[in-house]
C-alpha cells in the first residue's frame, strides 16, 4: 500500500525545498522560483489524479480518457529535449516528477526552462509570458554553488 503524506511531512519536505534557495537567490526573486516550483507541482499532481479518475470512469479507454485530459482547466504537454541539429533526443511529461529525475544533469535549469515554455505554450490563453521572466539557468540569478537536496 502506497504511504500517504501527512501534511507535516508534505511542510516540512516543502520547507526544505526552499530551505535549499535561500542564501541563493535574491530575495526579490525568490518567491518566483518557489511558486513557480510549487505551481508546476500542482500542475502535475493535479493532472494525475484527474487521469487516474478519468481511467476508472472510462474503464480504461485511451482515446475518452485524452480526449477529456485535453478539455481539462490546464493541460501538461510533453516535453521534447533536442540537439543542436533539431533531432528529439528525448521525450518527458511537463511535471514536477519528471524534472525531479533529472535533477541531477548539469543542464538541468535550461530542462525547466524548456518544460515551463512547453507549459505555457500549451496553455497560451491563461499562462501567455507568465514564465518569460523566470531563468532557472541564470548563473547571477542562481548561484551554482549551491546544491538542492529534498527528500
Amino acid at each position: 500500500m502506497a504511504h500517504k503524506a501527512t501534511t507535516q511531512e508534505v511542510f516540512n519536505t516543502v520547507w526544505r525545498a526552499c530551505d535549499t534557495f535561500r542564501g541563493a537567490i535574491d530575495p526579490s526573486e525568490y518567491k518566483n522560483y518557489i511558486l513557480t516550483m510549487l505551481f508546476v507541482k500542482y500542475l502535475g499532481d493535479l493532472a494525475k489524479d484527474t487521469r487516474e479518475q478519468y481511467e476508472q470512469r472510462y474503464r480504461g479507454d485511451k482515446a475518452r480518457i485524452e480526449r477529456a485530459m485535453s478539455r481539462e482547466r490546464f493541460v501538461l504537454p510533453t516535453v521534447e529535449l533536442r540537439d543542436k541539429a533539431g533531432k528529439i533526443e528525448e521525450t518527458f511529461p511537463a511535471t514536477f516528477d519528471a524534472l525531479y529525475e533529472r535533477r541531477d544533469r548539469p543542464n538541468i535549469g535550461e530542462i525547466i526552462n524548456v518544460a515551463l515554455e512547453h507549459i505555457e505554450d500549451a496553455n497560451k490563453q491563461k499562462l501567455e509570458n507568465v514564465f518569460r521572466n523566470i531563468d532557472f539557468n541564470s548563473e547571477p540569478a542562481l548561484a551554482r554553488h549551491v546544491t538542492a537536496t529534498v527528500d
